[in-house]
């Protein structure tokens, strides 16, 4: 059984890489661009919607050495053996990499989070039940926002 602590990483002036261009990537981009724009994606085809954001793409198939100068990794490519491959080769340069939708391999796992005014609800089952923790976390929000209906969150 994998379990997570909560901790806030500081993540200002260190970079973010994204392996992968398409719905994977995108759905995880969205909580990390709360939080910071110093994010690159690599991907031999990258989205329209990911193009949109303006965030550093690297169209480009993927080498460990692209690993260097990172401080977070998140492998989201549509290819399990790619993403267990950059897993692999982020640790053993000692980064932390997360494999979207992969709580048993990762190093890390993205909470379902609400920010408003400076402050942040992350909300985690230690990756066991998303929908659970979006539910958590919407609940929360029409707490302090008092939304009676909101659109459901991707993030």
């Amino acid at each position: 059984m994998s379990t997570f602590i909560p901790i806030n990483l500081r993540i200002d002036g260190r970079r973010i890489l994204f392996i992968g261009g398409g719905a994977l990537a995108m759905h995880k981009l969205q909580s990390v661009l709360l939080f910071t724009g110093d994010v690159t994606v690599l991907a031999p085809d990258i989205s329209m919607e990911i193009l949109s954001t303006g965030i550093h793409q690297l169209k480009k198939s993927y080498e460990p050495s692209d690993l260097d100068g990172f401080f977070l990794i998140y492998a989201c490519s549509e290819d399990d053996r790619l993403n267990h491959r950059v897993l692999d080769d982020a640790q053993e340069k000692g980064i932390l990499c997360n494999i979207v939708d992969n709580r048993r391999d990762s190093d890390f796992i993205s909470p379902a989070l609400f920010r408003h005014d400076g402050m942040t609800v992350a909300v985690s089952s230690d990756g066991r039940n998303a929908r659970r923790s979006v539910e958590w976390r919407n609940a929360i929000k029409d707490l302090f926002l008092g939304n009676a209906h909101h659109p459901a969150s991707n993030i």
